[in-house]
């Protein structure tokens, strides 16, 4: 992308996800000729794309409150602001960013950054709710999917849409910054023995992130005895339903093998503080944290879900059944009794992890997805 390029971008609800894509993706060179306005609620977001990324690489505008201020506003915007492309960042986002496009000659790209599930679907409600969705998305120029696993996903639910206007492109992060990290001690810090083996969480409290799973996968291993030291579990995650998960695993008698740590911005030394990360997710668009780990050169256990089976296909990670929390306790018994040998593998994939996940790759495939999409008087060299 050479010359300079006005994107009006659209969030509704940019949380962790949307706001890490922003930080990986728009710090990349390729985009050092684009501005853009970014519609969304606020709450902290304008400060973190300040601290995170090049000044006025992205301007963020209030959006306003309701759908059809919203609707209004962005179609406000499109018809004044000289805009090339307009980028919506979910569906809710790209639902409303589309209604507000009608009429309006500017092309759209939506980026999914969740998966489709039949439960949202189900009865009249859903089923209505699923044609009105079919309808817009394939109004809109194109959808960028965050892997390939999440682009199947788009199109299990809506194969109506024209498969070639659905681009899956495997997401990447700052894997130079996970290798180089430091490692804390975070026994020390939580007045853990030395000897006891640590499993990290990093996950949110949430029914999707599967904490539960890994709680019942520790009583068992308990319970069985499958280990002489029991390990012991850090949670990093905050949110969601933290005070009944603990509950849950305390009512279990296990309030002494968990720990919850208190909110870090050194990811890279929490992950290398571990000795394995779990991550029981039920479904992902993309195992970010999966990549995180592989590029700190952490051992890693996962499941075989959507969106996560193909961040760790090919790395020495363990996957195991969604749900499964006798197959959990399994490989992390087997994670435990073989540490060393575990930790040169994944030590010696860090390289290829590093490399493969790295995010100038991603970014420079959407940066040239955006040319693809302007309008051939305003396209770039």
């Amino acid at each position: 992308m050479e010359s300079a390029m006005r994107i009006l971008m659209s969030a509704l609800q940019p949380g962790g996800g949307i706001r890490t894509f922003f930080r990986y993706i728009y710090s990349q060179p390729c985009f050092d000729n684009c501005s853009f306005v970014l519609v969304a609620p606020d709450n902290g977001l304008s400060d973190y794309i300040s601290s995170h990324l090049p000044e006025g690489r992205i301007t963020v505008v209030w959006a306003g409150s309701g759908h059809f201020a919203f609707v209004r506003q962005m179609r406000r915007l499109l018809r004044t602001g000289d805009f090339q492309l307009v980028h919506s960042h979910g569906f809710a986002a790209g639902l409303l960013t589309e209604l507000a496009r009608t009429g309006i000659d500017c092309p759209h790209l939506m980026t999914a950054h969740d998966v489709f599930l039949p439960s949202q679907f189900a009865g009249l409600k859903g089923r209505s709710r699923r044609w009105m969705m079919a309808m817009l998305f394939n109004r809109m120029t194109a959808i960028h999917t965050v892997t390939d696993d999440a682009r199947a996903n788009l199109l299990e639910f809506f194969p109506g849409i024209e498969r070639s206007r659905v681009k899956g492109i495997l997401h990447g992060v700052d894997t130079e910054y996970f290798r180089d990290g430091e490692t804390r001690n975070l026994r020390a810090e939580l007045g853990i023995d030395e000897s006891t083996p640590l499993i990290g969480f990093f996950g949110r409290f949430m029914g999707q992130k599967g904490f539960r799973v890994l709680v019942d996968a520790v009583e068992e291993i308990i319970e069985n005895r499958r280990l002489e030291v029991v390990p012991h579990v850090v949670t990093f995650g905050w949110g969601g339903f933290i005070r009944e998960d603990y509950q849950y695993l305390n009512e279990k008698g296990l309030g002494n093998y968990f720990h919850q740590a208190e909110q870090t911005d050194s990811m890279p030394s929490a992950l290398k503080a571990v000795d394995v990360v779990a991550m029981p997710s039920r479904w992902e668009a993309c195992g970010l944290l999966a990549m995180e780990a592989l590029a700190a050169g952490t051992p890693i256990i996962g499941t075989e879900c959507i969106g996560l089976r193909e961040v760790i296909d090919g790395s020495p990670a363990q996957k195991v059944t969604v749900g499964d929390s006798a197959h959990l306790a399994s490989a992390i018994v087997s994670e435990m009794k073989n540490l060393p040998s575990r930790k040169r593998e994944f030590l010696d994939y860090q390289n290829t992890a590093v490399v493969r996940f790295h995010v100038n790759r991603p970014a420079t495939e959407l940066a040239e997805l955006y040319n693809q999409l302007l309008p051939p008087s305003t396209k770039t060299a």
